[in-house]
């Protein structure tokens, strides 16, 4: 478990049975019954004796087969016939175990709802004067505990130290000299070896290994067919696996290749063996032997026989030419490094693409996490900056590019000729529904998605040149695009990368973005969790607004390179040019910080940077291509304004009320107001939120509660609902929705939340998954978000002067950044657009904090609108 190597057993087969069931009649009494029986069997017999090439194969349409056999025999079974619980146990355990072929986690989950039909069908005949009874009860326990280790999640400590209590539980009480002894060994051994990586114990595991031979010796002495070969084959590398634990190196496997015929598995067990036995050695032989039998199951992973370890074997075979590369320093073995790394990148976003889901997607986009921050540092390194641009953007918001690849697949495979699967696309979705199916739920969306050729380089999953991305720049009215790219804790200190269309392309390293210069990130970062975990605390809140503070000096220092840059390669005179404008991609961790509220020295001509620059955020250079093709809509024209629906934040209904007054006075308007009578205006429910977006509204202003959840995906909007989880608009509800079937809409509304967190992920954040995003990847064409809490009395003066400013022709991105120079400027007036109410705070000192203007951030199209600042 935890391991892609892993194999699934053969099960013994359950099978229907021709006496009589419980409510039954007996023996089947025609020709046809008997027919129809014997399909059945059939069917349950060749599930058993074929079941790991079924679920390890690698091929789908092989488990599809056996799936429609068994649905069709369960069908055609005669009325009464006891035991056919044991057939929908056979397709759950296909599904469960589908990953080997191809399988997604929809169809793992459908097993997984599944597998109580197979735990109660062998507590049922455990019960029985049977064979074996006691032996089912065991299989029965095993089979519900196997269920929860494939479900808790790897780094789940304390779910994984239940299990193993579990775990434990069921070795206890199977005593030795029974059949089944040693599967309760094994079970611990499972249990013990997850908790074990979890925590990095290396007791732990050593532990796990010496229940697993105990539990290989017992099963020597097993009655049951199920014993050592099988065992073997689950856990092949066990001494290699000890020689690395204890660092001894006297029971070192040999560097024996695998034969010519080995299969996929057999040579994933051969690299990490003789990967152990590189790691002791460092014999340039040895890392040979690596690399070839990497080659070797590259061209299996390339014809699709090695899905459940494609991604990690490309990223071990990059790390691998790495490797020899710095022993011989050859370009070669450093093209070859970066581009098995593309590749790596590539499968793991085409494994993205296929799930169904945003959850789903997210879960199999963390097996790439960070790993393209790393090959693009390498990359560059190597002067490869159109690789680098590649990984960079193959390894960030894979969640996001699915949900926009999904949306557009019915136009493109009706394009390509393929009208049925198009029409079967539009009309799929996710479902409730846990009735076992004729073949795997993820098959319609793989045959749609191979039609488009989606794993094929350059097809659905290509990512933009730098040309492409240089042009699309210089279309949206900006001067750069720039990746911010963390250093990867290595040989690489972290790097720019610039392009536009008239600074041309820039890369080059930067120290202050790495590790050990990156202090007051982190310091910043536990000041964010210490500030969650107790709001409203005054300790608190002053140790992060210092954090920030200290983050916002430390930013600059990236900047001021960036600044010397622009200075240099965009034309015309400093003095007489624009303000330049840049669009911003802060890979990793660099997410989290506000690089506009950038505090530079009191010596320098300004002292924050969007005093400098106009700036706005993108999640990666695809996701601001597509956002910048969209033509804006007329903010006036359909606005829609929401009020926090509990009455729990003291300045919204003032908020939305006190911009309906001055600038859209035919909003129309969702949420709860004092000032209305009750159920005159609708409650603003995710539904009608979701409604309305659907529809062609110009601008929809969001006053109400925000939430970065630990999961990205659950980071979530507030709204009006029975209870508090049906109010909740999550990132998952907006990236899942239903799309139109007509194609997407060319121009898109503009979205912006004061609520609290909104552009903030505490996970995962080279995903940039946020609410912010969701709106932009759903078709907004500008949003903005905020990073953290803001104050609701400054928030409701920035609002104000920032819907003053775009009601007075400003694109959203400079009317946010005219707002945000308001509050920094000490003699600010009332544009003309406060009320009396409002009109008291306009000289507040405090107004220019960080912590009051800074948390907002916009992301969308860049260019000007009718006038500049």
């Amino acid at each position: 478990p935890g391991s892609s190597s892993t194999q699934t057993p053969r099960p013994t087969a359950p099978g229907p049975s021709v006496g009589t069931g419980a409510g039954g009649r007996g023996m089947p009494r025609t020709a046809d019954e008997f027919r129809r029986l014997l399909v059945a069997v059939q069917a349950a017999n060749t599930t058993s004796l074929d079941f790991t090439n079924h679920v390890g194969g690698g091929d789908p349409a092989a488990l599809d087969e056996q799936l429609r056999r068994l649905r069709g025999a369960l069908d055609g079974m005669p009325e009464g016939v006891a035991d056919t619980d044991a057939l929908e146990a056979l397709m759950a355990l296909l599904l469960n175990a589908s990953d080997g072929a191809g399988g997604t986690l929809q169809d793992q989950a459908l097993g997984f709802a599944n597998l109580r039909t197979g735990v109660d069908y062998l507590r049922r005949k455990s019960q029985t004067s049977m064979p074996m009874a006691d032996s089912l009860a065991v299989g029965a326990d095993v089979m519900s505990l196997m269920t929860e280790f494939r479900t808790v999640a790897q780094d789940d400590v304390q779910g994984l130290r239940e299990l193993l209590g579990k775990a434990e539980a069921l070795a206890d009480s199977v005593p030795e000299g029974h059949d089944l002894h040693y599967i309760g060994l094994v079970a611990r051994s499972m249990g013990r070896l997850m908790l074990g990586r979890a925590t990095m114990d290396k007791e732990m595991l050593l532990s796990a290994l010496a229940d697993f031979e105990a539990g290989r010796a017992a099963a020597g002495d097993s009655g049951l067919p199920l014993g050592v070969a099988e065992l073997d084959s689950v856990f092949p590398d066990a001494a290699a696996f000890r020689a690395y634990l204890t660092d001894d190196p006297t029971n070192l496997p040999d560097r024996e290749p695998p034969p010519a015929d080995a299969t996929a598995a057999e040579l994933h067990s051969a690299v990490s063996r003789l990967g152990i036995r590189y790691s002791f050695t460092k014999d340039p032989a040895d890392l040979e032997a690596v690399i070839t039998t990497l080659e070797r199951l590259r061209e299996h992973i390339r014809q699709g026989r090695a899905p459940r370890v494609a991604g990690e074997s490309l990223w071990q075979l990059a790390e691998a030419y790495r490797a020899r590369w710095h022993q011989e320093r050859a370009e070669s073995d450093a093209q070859a490094a970066t581009d098995a790394a593309n590749e790596a990148l590539a499968t793991i976003a085409a494994d993205v693409l296929l799930q169904h889901g945003a959850e789903d997607r997210l879960t199999t986009a963390r097996n790439g996490a960070s790993l393209g921050i790393r090959a693009a540092l390498w990359a560059a390194a190597h002067d490869r900056v159109e690789d680098a641009a590649a990984a960079l953007e193959l390894g960030r918001a894979l969640v996001l590019k699915a949900a926009a690849t999904s949306r557009a697949v019915p136009e493109l495979l009706e394009d390509r000729g393929h009208p049925e699967l198009a029409a079967a696309w539009r009309e799929s979705g996710v479902t409730d529904s846990t009735e076992l199916p004729p073949e795997l739920p993820s098959t319609l969306r793989r045959r749609a998605l191979e039609a488009l050729g989606y794993r094929q380089r350059g097809g659905l999953l290509g990512t933009p040149t730098l040309r492409e991305l240089a042009d699309g720049v210089g279309e949206a009215g900006a001067d750069a695009l720039i990746y911010l790219v963390p250093g990867d804790g290595g040989e690489a200190p972290g790097m720019l990368l610039v392009v536009g269309p008239e600074v041309g392309i820039g890369v080059g390293p930067l120290p202050i973005l790495s590790e050990e210069n990156s202090g007051p990130l982190e310091r910043y970062m536990d000041a964010v969790d210490a500030r969650a975990k107790a709001p409203g605390g005054e300790r608190a809140e002053a140790a992060w607004e210092e954090a920030l503070s200290e983050l916002c000096h430390w930013a600059h220092l990236v900047f001021v390179h960036v600044l010397a840059g622009l200075d240099e390669y965009l034309p015309g005179d400093a003095a007489d040019r624009r303000t330049p404008r840049v669009v911003l991609v802060p890979c990793g961790r660099l997410g989290i910080v506000p690089w506009h509220a950038a505090r530079f020295p009191e010596r320098a001509p300004f002292d924050y940077l969007c005093q400098a620059l106009v700036i706005s955020y993108a999640a990666s250079g695809g996701e601001f291509l597509r956002t910048a093709r969209r033509k804006p809509r007329d903010p006036v024209s359909a606005p829609a304004l929401v009020a926090d629906p509990t009455i729990t934040l003291t300045y919204a209904e003032l908020e939305v009320l006190e911009l309906r007054n001055a600038f859209y006075p035919g909003a129309r308007l969702y949420g709860d107001f004092a000032a209305f009578p009750r159920d005159s205006v609708p409650a603003g429910t995710p539904e009608q939120l979701l409604s309305l977006l659907a529809q062609d509204h110009s601008m929809v202003h969001l006053a109400t509660h925000g939430m970065a959840g630990t999961r990205p995906t659950e980071s979530a909007l507030h709204l009006a609902g029975s209870d508090e989880e049906s109010g909740r608009l999550t990132v998952t509800r907006l990236l899942d929705r239903p799309q139109p079937a007509e194609q997407e809409a060319a121009d898109g509304p503009l979205v912006v939340m004061s609520a609290c967190e909104t552009d903030l992920s505490n996970r995962d954040h080279d995903e940039a998954l946020t609410l912010t995003t969701a709106f932009v990847s759903g078709g907004a064409r500008d949003v903005v978000g905020t990073r953290w809490r803001v104050e609701d009395s400054a928030s409701i003066l920035l609002m104000a002067v920032f819907h003053h400013h775009l009601r007075a022709g400003l694109g959203p991105v400079d009317a946010l950044r005219a707002a945000q120079l308001w509050m920094l400027d000490p003699d600010r007036e009332d544009p003309g657009c406060l009320s009396e109410q409002f009109r008291g705070d306009v000289r507040r000192p405090d107004l220019c904090r960080p912590a009051l203007w800074a948390a907002f951030i916009h992301q969308g199209h860049p260019g000007q609108g009718k006038e500049t600042v």
